[in-house]
């Protein structure tokens, strides 16, 4: 990878997520033009709610643009990232419930009720029901088996994903997040496999509701 100056990437690099991006410095060398940093690429499990880091077959090599003032701490502040904690605002919306639970220190956690799907925040109109009673659950009419990536199965890593979801009116999946990752990419894969889920909606007395689920997805190595 190439960054200018301030940390902006030099031309297209593929976007993954953050639990196969890290790095693991190994050699550093300072040249009259640009800074070269080389290491592992370094994996996250997070299975059991723990960090556990692993080294991956696959070396990177990063190239950063000399400043005119010869300070490449601006861009290396650009282009990493010193602790999980530091990571958490930029994530995407669906790790920040999991993310603010485990990455972040207590003092400093969001409380249950500012981040459940179920929050007293938002409108009867629009806050998912609970499955129960007279509400009957909704019925997965299309399954997709997720995809399990080769890093995984390189480290034969396995276990299960656990989702939250509403499922509405028409079928449709929304406010799709992890509640219990596993790492190393697989909590996406669990995802994309579950956004091509087809349901019939859950019913209150006959009539299509919108309900708060959670579902598992499981990979298993063999």
């Amino acid at each position: 990878m190439h960054f200018d100056s301030n940390g902006t990437l030099i031309g297209k690099s593929g976007r993954v997520t953050f639990t196969v991006c890290g790095f693991d410095l190994k050699s550093v060398k300072l040249k009259p033009d640009k800074l070269i940093l080389e290491g592992p690429r370094v994996g996250l499990e997070l299975a059991d709610n723990k960090q556990n880091r692993v080294h991956l077959d696959s070396p990177i090599h990063i190239e950063i643009d000399a400043s005119p003032s010869g300070d490449y701490g601006p861009a290396l502040d650009a282009v990493f990232v010193d602790g999980l904690d530091k990571l958490v605002p930029s994530m995407p919306y669906y790790w920040k419930n999991y993310a603010e639970k485990n990455f972040l220190p207590t003092s400093t956690t969001t409380t249950p009720a500012a981040t459940s799907a179920d929050s007293d925040s938002q409108s009867p109109n629009t806050r998912p029901r609970k499955i129960g009673g007279a509400i009957t659950p909704p019925k997965v009419v299309r399954y997709v088996n997720p995809n399990y990536n080769n890093v995984a199965k390189d480290k034969k890593y396995s276990g299960t994903v656990l989702m939250n979801l509403w499922v509405g009116s028409n079928g449709a999946i929304s406010h799709l997040s992890v509640r219990r990752a596993l790492g190393l990419g697989m909590d996406e894969d669990a995802m994309a496999a579950v956004q091509q889920y087809t349901f019939e909606p859950a019913k209150e007395n006959g009539k299509p509701v919108t309900v708060e689920l959670n579902i598992e997805t499981a990979f298993s190595f063999h």
